[in-house]
């Protein structure tokens, strides 16, 4: 075991990417893995589940319970693309550059849209967002119009057409500033703003990056960048005043989406037929270097385990600890220490009793900070 001053380097180490990623192996629980070139994920959040649409095969639909089991929700749904939930249906785009937009029920199944939009000259949408009424919005991959929808009346009509908007792809929703945002999936793309008034186009923030594929919002206003050919996950400030800084290295990562239970970004790698979670730390490197976390929190072990394990973490300041279990979905299912400690080397035993197998997360905090580390309970 690493000695706490050797950890405590570890630490920043791993804060200065500010992330803690969890994958998920399919082979955990028997798990078949149904993802083929996996492209966007949306929160269903009412049945306690993620969708994940397919490029490849049939275009299934996956849907991954809580636990990490993947399921499919609908075989050969020729859903491709990106994807939004609008109250109980979820939308997305069609089968190829068919140019056609589908809707699936969430509680049956059952296809309810299948809006052919050729006839305004569109072959493929890439990204849809939801405003506050309920309208979907949507780019054009490979034009320069972003289309609207009305999911009641199936109406859809051209809202934005600029040369500017030079194959649009992600598209962010800012209600609070009545405007969406888009990537464009290009060398050195610019982040366009657009009036949700009256659809003008202006440039928000010229980026160097290589293209750009899908970008979100965290809930303290920081938004994040990723794409096919992007060598990560890029983060820029809120005020787009900095130089965007590559917190996550990762390859093929098309599309995120922010779950603001986990304060966490879902993504998919598309080559690799697999997801991951991004955990977003809020403390950075430079408050890290003046306030230094007075603990570490160790690799449970064993892990895999099934059914208990042992959890160790350090502190060199007593004071108040609070170490608690959650699932995949941030529900805390356990708490094992919520007091005063004192300094030094601790151990805990958790038994997960009855705990069905899956993957959950252990997080440990004090007045100084958090970290969350993942552990995997077997069949």
């Amino acid at each position: 075991m690493k000695t706490l001053s050797e950890n405590l380097i570890w630490s920043k180490h791993i804060l200065y990417w500010i992330h803690t990623i969890i994958l998920i192996n399919p082979a955990i629980c028997a798990a078949q893995n149904l993802l083929q070139g996996p492209q966007k994920i949306v929160i269903d959040t009412e049945r306690n589940r993620y969708i994940v649409s397919n490029w490849y095969g049939g275009g299934d639909l996956v849907s991954i319970d809580s636990l990490g089991n993947q399921s499919y929700f609908v075989e050969n749904a020729e859903m491709t693309d990106g994807m939004q939930i609008v109250g109980d249906t979820v939308y997305g785009t069609g089968p190829g550059y068919s140019g056609t937009v589908r809707g699936y029920d969430l509680e049956t199944g059952i296809q309810v849209m299948n809006l052919d939009l050729s006839g305004i000259g569109v072959e493929h949408l890439s990204s849809f967002v939801a405003d506050s009424t309920g309208i979907l919005i949507a780019s054009e991959r490979f034009g320069t119009r972003i289309v609207k929808i009305d999911p009641k009346t199936h109406n859809y009509w051209v809202f934005a057409d600029s040369s500017i908007i030079d194959e649009p792809n992600g598209l962010l929703y800012e209600p609070e500033y009545n405007r969406l945002l888009v990537c464009l999936d290009q060398p050195y793309p610019p982040i366009l703003a657009i009036n949700l008034s009256d659809s003008t186009v202006s440039t928000l923030v010229s980026t160097n990056l290589g293209g750009s594929d899908g970008i979100e919002k965290d809930s303290s206003g920081d938004y994040y960048i990723t794409g096919y050919d992007l060598p990560g996950i890029y983060k820029f400030d809120s005020a787009f005043s900095q130089p965007p800084e590559l917190i996550f290295q990762g390859n093929y990562i098309v599309y995120p989406t922010y779950n603001q239970k986990n304060n966490s970004l879902l993504i998919t790698y598309f080559q690799a037929n697999t997801w991951g979670e991004v955990f977003l730390n809020p403390t950075n490197i430079t408050d890290q270097e003046k306030n230094p976390m007075e603990f570490i929190l160790y690799q449970n072990s064993p892990n895999p385990f099934s059914p208990s394990t042992r959890i160790d973490f350090e502190i060199v300041k007593p004071g108040f600890v609070s170490l608690k279990i959650f699932n995949l979905y941030g529900q805390e299912v356990d708490e094992l220490i919520n007091n005063h400690m004192p300094s030094g080397l601790h151990s805990v035993i958790w038994n997960s009793k009855d705990l069905p197998c899956g993957i959950y997360y252990y997080r440990l905090t004090n007045n100084f900070g958090s970290v969350a580390k993942k552990m995997v309970i077997a069949d």
